[in-house]
């Protein structure tokens, strides 16, 4: 990437990642007709291709996995689509844009034109940047995890493919969020002994009501939720409620996973040698998870009745029928309980090491405000809560994207003495909106 003079070439925007967000953007700043490139380490969709187990399936039916003017795959739009069509969906949408696959960004700096870029294949330099490989591709593993005997082996839902590649031997996840508890349903169902350490998820039913628990959260409107208007930060943390995408979309509950055989405990507060030690929270985690639902029903009901909508009435998914959730010991010997996995489901954080701009905040993740940062061209995108709810999603990157490649291109024209123009055949905003499929479809 270096010019006949020798020079670090310069493009008016550089975006790392290709996966939807910074696909999203690129396929805007073509829009506006600006010059860029996007490096992606790997291949196009990395994450979705490397960090997800056999079986993975997408939580968010297909009609909510929208991209900007790309037709998705045929179907009811009820479908839960596995991660093979996520690629080949990333790769379609791909196709016509500037992307670099194997090109590794090892640092950008601030510099006399805007950033300084070296990667894999040289040195580059860019006016603005765009960090698109968003805020989740790091497992987080707590640091109790050092202190495991080194004969148990050790992986995290980032690696996880099947039960068949795990070792012989009961098996303790821990983390009982979507990935934790996907996988721990999974691994039950393949007759693999299991050992859950819950953690404070809350969960909603599959369906409620004739609809996918998604239609009724867009319906709510509550994907639209802005950043700002979040009054509490602890809501930022939140995880997602538990929910499978897997076997056409299932109910995900504690009660489901103790009837099909799983054993479950309190969070893991400690590791000393082959002793375990877990807190005494399953009956408030069980709790808390149990009174998210309800509240998830009560929110539906006065949306059904102060809406006049016409309904099947109230019902329980068979998943949460009560059941005892058994005795949860303080402490566990790893070997007289024969555990010889352990699988850590415990969160993701962005993988930013080489953004040498003095953006990150105490917790790893990037100042922003809607992906903008205090730097001048210097933007992020695909990030949960980047500006909404439903920015981490498919289904809220494109907005994102519109809005950052607009003040890309805005800079970009600015500096050219050009007017900001849109390229015929580009989609405005309401272009890639979404009807809500109706109960009856």
């Amino acid at each position: 990437m270096m010019t006949a003079n020798g020079r670090a070439s310069q493009v008016d925007a550089v975006i790392v990642g290709a996966g939807q967000a910074g696909l999203a953007v690129s396929y805007y700043l073509r829009a506006f007709g600006v010059e860029h490139l996007v490096l992606e380490r790997g291949h196009v969709g990395e994450s979705w291709r490397s960090a997800r187990w056999d079986s993975f399936t997408l939580v968010t039916p297909n009609w909510m996995n929208r991209l900007p003017g790309y037709a998705l795959a045929a179907g009811t739009g009820r479908e839960f689509i596995p991660q093979a069509a996520v690629v080949g969906m990333l790769e379609g949408f791909a196709r016509g844009l500037p992307v670099h696959q194997g090109t590794e960004v090892l640092s950008v700096e601030a510099g006399d034109r805007g950033y300084d870029l070296m990667t894999s294949r040289g040195p580059m330099a860019a006016r603005a940047v765009v960090v698109g490989g968003g805020g989740q591709r790091c497992p987080v593993v707590p640091r109790l995890a050092a202190a495991l005997p080194p004969d148990i082996h050790q992986s995290d839902a980032g690696k996880y493919r099947s039960p068949d590649a795990l070792p012989p031997g009961a098996i303790l996840v821990v983390g009982s969020g979507q990935s934790g508890m996907q996988i721990a349903a999974e691994l039950t169902a393949a007759g693999r002994e299991v050992l859950l350490a819950t953690s404070r998820v809350p969960r909603v039913p599959r369906r409620y009501r004739g609809r996918d628990c998604h239609e009724w959260v867009v319906e709510l409107g509550l994907y639209d939720q802005p950043a700002e208007a979040v009054t509490d930060p602890a809501e930022f943390r939140r995880p997602h409620p538990m929910l499978s995408g897997a076997h056409g979309g299932q109910t995900l509950s504690y009660q489901q996973l103790a009837r099909d055989g799983a054993r479950l405990l309190g969070r893991l507060a400690g590791v000393e040698g082959y002793t375990l030690a877990f807190g005494p929270d399953l009956p408030r985690n069980a709790e808390h998870a149990d009174q998210a639902a309800e509240q998830f029903r009560r929110t539906v009901d006065e949306h059904v009745a102060r809406a006049g909508i016409a309904a099947p009435p109230p019902d329980t998914d068979p998943a949460e029928r009560p059941h005892p959730l058994g005795e949860a010991p303080s402490t566990l010997d790893v070997r007289a309980e024969h555990i010889s996995t352990v699988l850590w489901c415990t969160g993701f954080g962005p993988d930013i090491g080489w953004l040498r701009v003095p953006v990150r905040r105490p917790d790893g993740r990037v100042e922003h405000f809607r992906g903008t940062t205090a730097f001048p061209g210097l933007y992020v995108a695909g990030y949960p809560w980047l500006s909404n709810r439903g920015s981490g999603l498919l289904y809220g990157a494109a907005a994102d994207a519109a809005r950052i490649a607009q003040h890309i291109a805005m800079d970009a024209h600015r500096r050219s003495g050009r007017a900001v123009t849109v390229r015929p055949r580009a989609p405005g905003l309401a272009e890639i909106r979404h009807a809500v499929p109706s109960a009856g479809r």
